[in-house]
C-alpha cells in the first residue's frame, strides 16, 4: 500500500517535472501566494489515488479509512515533491539546476520554512506530513487486529 503510494507520488512527479513547465498556466495563487489551482487540482488527484489505494487491501469503517487516506495523501505530496526535485538534479531538461536539490528560497521552502542540511533545504512541513503519515500508517496497523474472527461456539486451538 505504501510503496503504491510512493510508486505513485514518483511517476507524477517526472510528468510534472517534463511536461508541465509552468504551473501557473498563467493564473494567479489562490491561498497564501503560493497555491495555484493547479495545486488544488494536484491534490484532489493524489486524495482520489490515495482513496483507491486504500481500498485495495482491505474493508475499513469511515474513520480508520479517512486517516489512512489522509496519512497517503500525506506521505504522497512529499514523495511527489522531493521527487520532482531529485529528477531535476538528475536529469534536468535544461542543465541549469544540474547536481542541485532543493535551495533555500524556492518554492516548496516558503510556505514553512526549511531546514539547512548538507547538500540542501529541506522543506519544513515535510516533517509535518512525514510524522503524520507516520502516525495515521502506523495507528491503523496497531488498533486493527490482523486476526480472522472465530465462530461463536468453537475457541482457538494452538
Amino acid at each position: 500500500m505504501v510503496f503504491s503510494a510512493l510508486l505513485f507520488a514518483f511517476l507524477y512527479a517526472v510528468i510534472e517535472y517534463y511536461f508541465i513547465r509552468d504551473p501557473s498556466f498563467g493564473l494567479r495563487p489562490v491561498l497564501f501566494s503560493l497555491v495555484y489551482p493547479y495545486h488544488i487540482i494536484m491534490a484532489g488527484i493524489f486524495l482520489i489515488t490515495a482513496y483507491l489505494i486504500s481500498s485495495r487491501k482491505r474493508r475499513l469503517s469511515r474513520l480508520p479509512k479517512a486517516i489512512l487516506v489522509i496519512g497517503l495523501f500525506s506521505l504522497m505530496i512529499v514523495a511527489e515533491d522531493f521527487s520532482w526535485f531529485l529528477v531535476r538534479a538528475i536529469v534536468p531538461y535544461d542543465g541549469a539546476y544540474s547536481g542541485k536539490l532543493i535551495m533555500n528560497g524556492e518554492w516548496t521552502t516558503q510556505f514553512m520554512g526549511s531546514t539547512d542540511a548538507y547538500f540542501t533545504a529541506i522543506p519544513n512541513w515535510y516533517f509535518v506530513c512525514l510524522l503524520f503519515a507516520a502516525a495515521a500508517i502506523t495507528s491503523l496497523r496497531v488498533s486493527i487486529p490482523n486476526q480472522k474472527a472465530v465462530p461463536a461456539g468453537y475457541t482457538r486451538r494452538f
